[in-house]
């Protein structure tokens, strides 16, 4: 199978349970975004993010990522703010044909931000990131 890579500009869906906001906290966490194979939805595969599997089984937060450079090959705050080439994230369209977990139908939106998620990473999808509005 082709490897699709996801362009700048494009939105990917992430679906996260509100436990993950203590109360009070509006800004989007970056922890949730640690997984070195942060799974997502493409907005070109799904243009209602609502009605996922993922809002059915409790992760009704939904978080907009537009996807950018800053994401893609962050920098070092640390190195004078110059690219780390092993932070690189490859953010890739990944169908999937059984959603593993609930075992409903296939997941043609399913899509992945693949790579190590150090700090500046994280900071870079959620400067790059929007909460959903329930009618969004």
């Amino acid at each position: 199978m082709q490897i699709i890579q996801i362009p700048d500009g494009e939105i990917l869906y992430r679906y996260v349970k509100p436990a993950a906001f203590p109360d009070g906290q509006e800004e989007i966490p970056g922890g949730i975004f640690s997984d070195p194979e942060l799974s997502c939805d493409w907005k070109k595969y799904n243009s209602r993010p609502q009605e996922s599997p993922q809002v059915k089984i409790g992760k009704t937060v939904i978080i907009a990522i537009n996807i950018c450079e800053e994401i893609r090959n962050p920098s070092n705050p640390k190195n004078s703010g110059k690219k780390e080439v092993d932070w690189h994230q490859e953010i890739i369209y990944d169908p999937v044909k059984t959603n593993e977990i609930t075992g409903e139908e296939e997941n043609l939106a399913h899509s992945l931000i693949s790579g190590k998620k150090k700090k500046a990473v994280t900071d870079a999808i959620v400067k790059n990131a929007i909460i959903l509005k329930p009618t969004e």
